[in-house]
């Protein structure tokens, strides 16, 4: 029984049937690539009678080998029967690293069965480590350390090369730099001992194992008769120079990708690889797949617009069948939490009137920190969300830090709050210490703030550095105590107090000593600055509720108490939240809105994408707008965001973002001026449309103004 190709369309049906030699497919947004790699890959072993052992599939995650993988058995049991693809490989190149070192380990001093070590593990080699050659571990972050090894690895450094690498990188303290160098050789070194590995070592040995062992090399060019890559834009270095050792004998090579989707750069990611694969292979053929099967006409027409301002990509143009669809709408609004609201009044409105499940809404933002004002808008009116790549706002370590300051300045009792940040940022506070305070406040029946001066004059142990050093810290919350009970009880003066709070206690030096990839610092500092954001617009009421006036009748409008129902505030919802989440059953819980930055968003589709602060600073993130580039990458991840919708596309914008209780004007993103104006309608909270719409667009305009309006008079009610 032949393969049945007719579900593919004449692009896709090209690429399946290529017979020998390289092969690249430019696959765009939402073109059944997967299902074309799965087809290739059946026809090779049902039509070409290739053998599934001689066939490696690679993939850059499990979820999208397994997918894969099933795919193909599918495809080839209904032609060929089960048996015809055992032995196909397709994995991950870290899993296919592992295999090819496992078979061959002693040729590179190690034995088969070594073991890989997880992030924990290699947390706890590098600080043995740096013990044995009397480095104090304590001083450093193990992760920062860690990356820059991994680095030096992913650039196939030798241990000199490393440690010049780490000496002169303008990147590392110079004391971390001393300490990457005096660690590297040492802890590579300890893993052999150990017979481990690290993960960046799965990929750093098999490229040594290929390039120094001809006969192994050799031997997998015989193996694999067929080679086929998923995601090639995505691919670094090594990766690429693995692929250039298996495809030394033969060239049947396949890679599948898209540079317009090359958005992992901080990862080493490289869209050359894609874009000179004819360079590489100049007897390649090229398939584009260029017909999109998610997406309605008029949001690919914009995508397309807005992507073809970059240089360096391959040209093509999405297109559906789907239809036109509706025109995308950029909605214009004054501030942060309107721009939340009408979000989450949008979506309710949409799950009442068309009868959308929650899983049908997708809210993509460029950066983690933008999500707060989002969570608590839906909370309010009980929708059930889901966070993507990355922690819910109050879960993050910074943001539970800074919380941690203010909930001890509140209440100096709460020990735990102060063991997070005694030594946070470094004081040179240690553990011993901290069980010394420790010991004496339980022996005294005293919170630990308050033993401090007792705990400090009876241990003979402690040094004089350290005693001053909590002396200090003391000192710091008991001041910033005495300044919040001078401060106005409104919020935007609490805003204020709490940015000097975060000053005082050098909380952004703490994130510097934390990491020293400013990017992740930065990313950090701007979640931190949120949370002040949050307070300073923090509506409390005019006159204390009759509970607080029985439980706090003299200070309930007072500046602490008001900071202490805040923190409260954000821990309740956040746990109400989750317990309201336990109790829904399963299917309920796979119903959610997801939240999630643009990033994380690649390879996933909504019914409905809201794209949020659209704006200068935010996309183009103001990071890159500091930086010499041509915003090429900035430019795909909005491409990448746009392409996410099937049926309709919000561009959302703020005129306004409150910072510390003030407004500070904003100005589009550049991004929104490359869409032709007769494929947007422009729209500000009034519902007025603009002035330059097109006529052809008025019956939609006039929709969109009926449902602003419907908004507006739901957010007046009175909740």
């Amino acid at each position: 029984m032949a393969l049945n190709l007719n579900r593919l369309n004449p692009c896709q049906r090209d690429a399946v049937l290529h017979s020998l030699g390289p092969l690249l497919i430019l696959a765009g947004a939402g073109s059944g690539k997967t299902s074309t790699m799965a087809y290739r890959i059946a026809h090779l072993i049902s039509e070409r009678h290739v053998p599934g052992n001689a066939i490696l599939g690679l993939s850059f995650t499990n979820k999208a080998a397994t997918e894969l993988k099933q795919r193909v058995r599918k495809l080839v049991s209904q032609t060929s029967g089960r048996k015809a693809s055992q032995g196909l490989t397709i994995t991950t190149f870290h899993s296919l690293c592992a295999r090819i070192l496992r078979a061959h380990a002693e040729r590179l001093g190690f034995q088969g069965n070594f073991t890989i070590l997880d992030q924990n593990d290699q947390v706890g080699v590098l600080r043995q480590v740096l013990r044995n050659i009397r480095i104090d571990d304590r001083r450093f972050d193990p992760d920062v350390i860690l990356f820059e090894i991994g680095q030096a690895k992913n650039r196939l450094m030798s241990v000199e090369e490393a440690e010049t690498y780490f000496l002169e990188s303008k990147k590392l303290a110079p004391d971390y730099g001393l300490a990457a160098a005096s660690a590297f050789g040492k802890y590579q070194d300890q893993l052999r001992i150990l017979n481990s590995m690290d993960f960046d070592d799965l990929i750093y040995y098999t490229v040594k194992l290929l390039e120094n062992e001809a006969d192994i090399r050799e031997g997998y060019n015989f193996k694999f008769r067929h080679i086929l890559v998923d995601e090639y834009q995505d691919t670094n270095a090594t990766q690429f120079k693995i692929l250039r050792f298996l495809t030394e004998k033969q060239q049947n090579l396949c890679v599948v990708g898209d540079d317009d989707q090359s958005i992992y750069a901080w990862r080493g990611a490289d869209p050359t690889h894609i874009l000179g694969f004819k360079n590489q292979y100049p007897e390649a053929k090229v398939v584009s797949l260029e017909q999109n099967y998610r997406s309605t006409s008029k949001i690919l027409e914009a995508a397309n617009c807005v992507i073809a301002k970059n240089k360096n990509r391959y040209p093509k143009k999405l297109w559906s069948d789907r239809g036109p669809g509706e025109p995308l709408v950029e909605v214009i609004v004054e501030e942060d939490r309107a721009e939340a609201d009408f979000v989450a009044e949008e979506i309710l409105r949409r799950s009442q009137a068309q009868g959308r499940g929650w899983g049908d809404f997708g809210l993509l933002y460029r950066s983690n920190a933008q999500s707060r004002v989002f969570e608590e808008a839906l909370r309010r009116r009980q929708i059930p969300y889901k966070i993507v790549g990355g922690l819910s706002f109050l879960a993050r370590k910074e943001v539970k830090d800074a919380l941690a300051y203010w909930r001890l300045i509140v209440n100096p009792k709460d020990d735990a709050s102060l063991r997070r940040i005694l030594n946070w940022p470094a004081r040179g506070i240690g553990k011993t210490s901290v069980d010394i305070l420790s010991a004496y406040a339980f022996e005294n029946t005293l919170p630990m703030f308050g033993a401090i001066t007792a705990a400090v004059g009876s241990a003979s142990r402690m040094q004089q550095k350290t005693a001053q050093a909590l002396f200090g810290f003391r000192d710091l919350i008991l001041d910033l105590r005495k300044r919040l009970e001078e401060t106005d009880p409104t919020s935007v003066a609490l805003a204020a107090w709490a940015r000097e709070s975060l000053e005082r206690v050098q909380a952004k030096r703490a994130l510097e000593e934390e990491s020293d990839d400013p990017v992740q610092t930065a990313k950090k500092w701007e979640n931190v600055e949120e949370l002040v954001h949050s307070l300073g617009q923090t509506s409390f009421a005019e006159e204390p509720s009759e509970a607080q006036e029985l439980s706090e009748p003299k200070n309930s409008r007072a500046a602490p108490f008001l900071l202490g129902e805040f923190l409260n505030r954000m821990i309740l919802e956040a746990q109400e939240s989750e317990k309201d989440q336990e109790e829904k059953d399963k299917d309920t819980q796979k119903n959610q809105v997801t939240l999630l930055t643009f990033h994380g968003a690649k390879g996933l589709e909504f019914r409905v994408v809201f794209m949020v602060g659209v704006e200068e600073g935010f996309l183009p993130h103001k990071r890159t707008l500091d930086e010499v580039t041509d915003l090429s990458e900035e430019r795909r991840l909005c491409y990448v965001g746009m392409t996410r919708a099937q049926d309709h596309l919000f561009l959302i914008r703020a005129k306004n973002r409150i910072r510390y209780g003030k407004p500070q004007p904003r100005l589009p993103s550049r991004f929104l001026e490359e869409i032709p104006k007769d494929l947007l309608v422009r729209m500000d909270e009034s519902g007025t449309p603009d002035p330059s719409s097109e006529e052809a667009r008025q019956e939609h305009e006039v929709k969109v103004k009926n449902y602003l309006a419907d908004i507006r008079s739901r957010l007046m009610k009175p909740s």
